[in-house]
């Protein structure tokens, strides 16, 4: 079974190679994109109390650090240098603990890009977007050095990033495969309240037919987050490997 899968991506492979159709000679005026990321995520971080206690979600709550995260994402490209998207991370739960202890995360985003360099091999441009974000914990019979912790608290957060993106496209003449390198950073901080994230991934479109182009990707992303809830501050990162694949029209 394995060699027959191996055999058949090879083929199509092979036939991608000497398509007359390229990837990048597609119309780019509108242009629509949706696809999937598994995230491979690791989580570090602390429910920081008002006395300045720290609670460490591996060290005291035991939770299980690493965790795939699912998350989904479509596009749309208008006049080839607006670009309006939304990025959705439905439910994300860092369990596994003996206490019953638990973190949910939920992470969705709704943005905005202006590309405003682009040439045939680069593009680059500013963004923004809106973060619609939850943090629902769980801390069960959580002991840190004499005293014990029980309680549940849950914080919905709306806020803003801004930030800037870039990919290098390299032209592989006589192929029909077109790779690229791409990078993307986010931040915000106001009043008690930062964030910031980074990614950056390298991938392959590959072309389907004249209008859709079929896209394989993997990079690392890094994300942190602080900000006071009613009970204590939530101070996390997470980070960690993905893959992505989607379809563009």
């Amino acid at each position: 079974m394995r060699k027959s899968i191996i055999s058949a991506t090879i083929v199509i492979f092979g036939l991608f190679f000497i398509s007359s159709t390229h990837a990048w000679e597609v119309p780019n005026y509108v242009r629509a994109n949706g696809g999937i990321r598994m995230w491979f995520t690791n989580i570090e971080g602390d429910l920081i109390q008002a006395d300045r206690t720290k609670i460490g979600l591996g060290e005291n709550m035991g939770l299980k650090k690493e965790k795939l995260a699912w998350e989904f994402f479509t596009s749309m490209r208008l006049d080839n240098v607006n670009v309006f998207w939304l990025r959705a991370e439905p439910s994300t739960v860092y369990d596994q603990s003996s206490n019953d202890s638990f973190l949910q995360v939920k992470d969705w985003r709704l943005g905005y890009d202006f590309d405003f360099f682009m040439t045939p091999q680069v593009l680059f441009g500013a963004n923004a977007d809106l973060v619609f974000a939850g943090y629902d914990s769980k801390v069960s019979n959580v002991i840190v050095g004499n005293s014990t912790y029980n309680y549940r608290t849950e914080a919905n957060k709306v806020f803003p990033t801004i930030g800037i993106h870039g990919t290098y496209y390299p032209i592989v003449q006589g192929i029909a495969l077109r790779p690229n390198i791409a990078g993307r950073v986010n931040w915000w901080n106001y009043n008690n309240f930062e964030t910031w994230d980074w990614e950056t991934l390298a991938g392959v479109d590959i072309p389907i037919n004249q209008y859709w182009t079929w896209n394989i990707s993997g990079g690392y992303r890094y994300g942190h987050i602080k900000f006071n809830r009613d009970v204590d501050t939530l101070d996390i990162n997470r980070n960690g490997f993905f893959l992505e694949t989607s379809l563009l029209f």
